[in-house]
């Protein structure tokens, strides 16, 4: 596995010119063969046209990307495109979102670890604005817990329950995300999940294919100011109530398919219940301030991550301490 194929897959969609050419150029400064490389963008309906990008902003040198152009459907349906449109032999598949840049040398310390028989790789890295790396920044994960790989203190075997770990304090992230192809091609995203989830949910089904995960200490990507959810779907935002539903979702698909250790079902039953509160303050909010509430949006909530009874109980207590 000295050079392996490789496929980035980059889902677009962007209204400022000039986001794509950088995360390109950062995929061409990782000095791989470009014989052994290529891109796949899927244009999510971008109002930025992915192909008039290529042209204004041209593609550094031998770095060979292709454009599948589709109607906006968001992200995870962009990603799903991709993986249909791998070329045969493909060895790995790397992530990148438009907006991201890959820093250091992302993708052969990527190879460097999957080479030692694991079949995910993850990195950690900066967020949007940020100068102190995610894992230090937000303590999700202590490396001295993990076993290191190759002798090389940076790379480490994930060594716990990845299901806990991701519903309770999340340490993927997908810009950074390599898989084995051969192993893990067959995992999906979920359709549907537009505002948040539909990555964590496909990480649940990377576990179910059997995923071996590795990482780096290292942060390896450093997160750009485009088109960003969890930045643009903050509180009093006319994004946020689809930001809850969707992440609701999620956590109710996990609690009832993948969890099973009782501290993982006890955390996600109380986050689920954090989002009912934080609904219909989003709503009360919203009335209050003359604006609109998405009132369908509400019934499917509840429709689709219904409440038990004792959660209406805690709801109740929640609300009266407003």
């Amino acid at each position: 596995m000295t050079t392996p194929k490789i496929a980035v897959i980059i889902p677009f969609f962007q209204r400022e010119s000039g986001i794509l050419a950088r995360s390109l150029l950062s995929i061409s400064n990782q000095g791989y063969p470009t014989e052994a490389l290529y891109v796949i963008v899927i244009d999510d309906g971008s109002p930025v046209s992915a192909e008039g990008e290529l042209v204004a902003h041209p593609v550094p040198d031998g770095l060979r990307v292709k454009v599948i152009r589709k109607e906006n459907s968001g992200p995870n349906e962009a990603r799903n495109t991709g993986l249909e449109n791998l070329e045969p032999d493909t060895d790995l598949v790397a992530y990148l979102d438009s907006d991201d840049e890959w820093i250091g040398e992302h993708i052969p310390r990527a190879i460097k670890a999957l080479s030692s028989g694991y079949t995910a790789y993850f990195a950690n890295l900066y967020h949007l604005g940020d100068n102190i790396a995610e894992f230090e920044k937000a303590k999700r994960v202590r490396p001295a817990d993990h076993p290191i790989v190759i002798g090389d203190p940076t790379l480490r075997e994930y060594h716990g329950d990845m299901i806990h770990q991701i519903s309770a304090a999340n340490i993927i992230f997908m810009p950074s995300l390599v898989i084995d192809a051969k192993v893990l091609g067959a995992a999906r995203f979920p359709m549907a999940h537009r505002h948040g989830g539909g990555d964590y949910l496909y990480w649940m089904d990377l576990i179910q294919h059997g995923a071996k995960f590795v990482f780096s200490t290292q942060p390896e990507v450093r997160c750009g100011s485009g088109i960003n959810m969890w930045y643009g779907s903050g509180w009093g935002t006319d994004g946020l109530a689809k930001r809850i539903l969707d992440e609701a979702r999620f956590r109710y698909t996990v609690f009832n398919r993948y969890a099973k250790a009782p501290d993982t079902r006890n955390v996600l039953w109380h986050r689920i219940t954090e989002l009912h509160v934080l609904m219909l303050q989003d709503a009360i909010h919203r009335l209050r301030h003359r604006k609109p509430v998405d009132w369908p949006l509400i019934r499917r909530f509840y429709r689709e991550v219904p409440p038990s009874s004792k959660m209406l109980l805690m709801l109740a207590k929640r609300l009266v301490r407003q």
